[in-house]
């Protein structure tokens, strides 16, 4: 089993998870998808979750990955997309500002915002066959924590430095009141975004 990442933290942070009894070994590799790819090996399958959408050209690397499945293997991807989300049993303009400054965000620094919804089609361009597509709602629900204060406070800098919006705008001190209250007075739950989820499989004797 490989693990791959661009980011030298973020496999220093994997290495140090306990594996659970019985699992098979990994071999951690710094790997840049955007660019050549180097020899992994063959795989019975190839998962990733949130990468393909912020590299320069997603069909490109798919089909570099395929090049490493082997026959009948399962090429698994979850990705994200802009949906004109937040929806509710009211009106949320706050949430859905929130949700308008991370998106524009996201697609200022160059990431694909609607590749999940061309995600299937992709992969039928390389002949794989696409066996599952599902969406996973992600809630927002009433007297639960929200996540969006830590998600905006992780977002900001790089809101302010695409000039998406200002500190001043975004007012991080209030930002958990805001959302809580607007949240209490249309009650129910928020649909905040959705996750879209593709597995093909690599055609028997292929490659």
């Amino acid at each position: 089993m490989v693990a791959i990442d661009r980011s030298e933290q973020a496999l220093a942070k994997a290495r140090t998870t306990d594996a659970e009894a019985g699992a098979a070994p990994i071999r951690y590799a710094a790997v840049d998808l955007s660019g050549d790819l180097p020899d992994l090996g063959r795989f019975d399958a190839i998962v990733g979750r949130r990468v393909l959408m912020y590299l320069p050209d997603a069909g490109e690397t798919l089909e570099h990955l395929a090049a490493m499945a082997g026959p009948n293997a399962i090429l698994a991807f979850q990705e994200h997309a802009r949906i004109g989300l937040p929806a509710g049993l009211g009106n949320l303009p706050s949430h859905r500002r929130l949700y308008d400054w991370n998106w524009s965000t996201v697609a200022a620094e160059g990431g694909d915002v609607g590749l999940a919804l061309r995600l299937a089609e992709l992969m039928r361009q390389l002949g794989l066959s696409v066996e599952q597509t599902r969406a996973a709602v992600i809630l927002l629900q009433l007297d639960e924590p929200s996540f969006l204060p830590t998600l905006t406070q992780a977002m900001l800098p790089r809101m302010v430095e695409r000039g998406i919006a200002t500190v001043r705008q975004v007012d991080p001190d209030t930002l958990e009141q805001r959302l809580d209250e607007e949240h209490r007075a249309v009650g129910g739950m928020i649909v905040w975004d959705l996750a879209f989820l593709v597995a093909a499989r690599a055609r028997s004797g292929s490659r």
